[in-house]
């Protein structure tokens, strides 16, 4: 029997958010951020098999809201599973206050 998958649904600013992280990296260096974007699907990839492995914020008002979050080098990877989707809200530089961005 196969495991049941999850489906990925990107919000618009989490699609955003990607496309202007790899911009940003490309400017200076292509190949970081063909690497990068690599990465970030690569492990978005792995939560429709295993959509709990992502991490539960340490902020109890996110963490209530029901987001986890991959990390991705220097890179957070914020989600929220419902039902059999799991959607991508935000992918943000780790330095940010994601607090008031989510």
């Amino acid at each position: 029997m196969s495991p049941v998958r999850y489906q990925i649904k990107f919000l618009p600013i989490a699609e955003e958010d990607f496309s202007e992280i790899i911009t940003f990296i490309a400017a200076d260096n292509p190949n970081a951020a063909e690497s990068l974007a690599d990465k970030i699907e690569k492990s978005i990839q792995l939560l429709t098999e295993n959509p709990l492995m992502g991490r539960k914020p340490r902020d109890e008002e996110i963490r209530k809201l029901g987001y986890r979050y991959l990390i991705v080098q220097n890179y957070l990877v914020f989600y929220v599973v419902e039902d059999k989707k799991i959607f991508i809200h935000r992918i943000l530089h780790g330095a940010r206050n994601y607090k008031i961005l989510l």
